[in-house]
């Protein structure tokens, strides 16, 4: 189960023209602005376009996200839907070029969960969660830029019956992705990006449960805003559905 994202075939449309909308006032507004070059995803977007400028010297970028997740969860022969939200703040720590570390930490918003034709609501709680990341290529003339990432992270939850019972609901989330795009002169990065991933669920009155998905492929744009600031977008269409938006700055 993923580190939370509520995201329907509505809001992935949303998101796309989000990311159509921020790409051409981009390209338009800010030709000046830092060189973009991929992302690393913990739990949603970080590490984006001047966190990997190649200046000397360590770099921290803090940044603020949110978005949701709508996915399948297997308990036994049977499975689960579930649709959450999420926002969270993260750091990232880039002690030379191309490597970065990543912590994030924020709350699951509410949700749901369906599971034999009944309903429960998913209650807020924390989520947590840290990466490292790799840029294997950089994007130079005519090659794309690549980026490897590991995350870990996890969530603790409460379900509530129509009743009114409450049961803990807890979820932990081991991923390994790659992202492949393309820097448009020094303003935006289209890519493309797949992500495996493995963990479960516990939930109090059905037990271990496992992933109905365990990939996702979408595609993204992070941008240069001006100054030290940027941001990203990024839409998972295939597998588990997820849409995210992300800003941060880089010191």
């Amino acid at each position: 189960m993923r580190a939370p994202f509520i995201v329907t075939g509505v809001c992935g449309g949303v998101f796309a023209g989000v990311l159509g909308a921020v790409f051409a006032i981009t390209v338009l507004a800010l030709p000046n602005a830092a060189h973009a070059c991929g992302l690393t995803p913990p739990i949603g977007p970080n590490g984006l376009p001047t966190t990997c400028r190649g200046d000397d010297g360590v770099r921290v970028r803090v940044g603020a996200v949110v978005g949701g997740t709508s996915t399948k969860i297997k308990l036994g022969d049977e499975r689960a839907s579930l649709v959450q939200g999420a926002t969270a703040a993260t750091i990232d720590l880039q002690p030379f070029d191309r490597f970065v570390i990543s912590v994030a930490g924020g709350v699951a918003l509410p949700g749901s969960l369906r599971f034999r034709d009944e309903r429960y609501e998913l209650l807020a709680g924390p989520i947590g969660g840290a990466g490292l990341s790799l840029r294997v290529l950089d994007g130079v003339g005519p090659l794309p830029f690549a980026q490897v990432a590991f995350t870990y992270s996890l969530i603790r939850s409460k379900t509530r019956a129509s009743d009114g019972t409450e049961a803990d609901f807890h979820s932990k989330d081991v991923r390994f992705g790659l992202v492949v795009g393309k820097a448009i002169g020094k303003v935006v990065a289209p890519f493309a990006f797949v992500r495996y991933f493995g963990g479960g669920t516990e939930w109090a009155p059905f037990g271990h449960g496992s992933d109905a998905y365990r990939y996702h492929v979408g595609v993204g744009g992070s941008f240069a805003l001006g100054g030290t600031f940027d941001g990203l977008v990024e839409v998972a269409f295939l597998g588990e559905k997820r849409a995210s938006i992300g800003i941060g700055t880089t010191f």
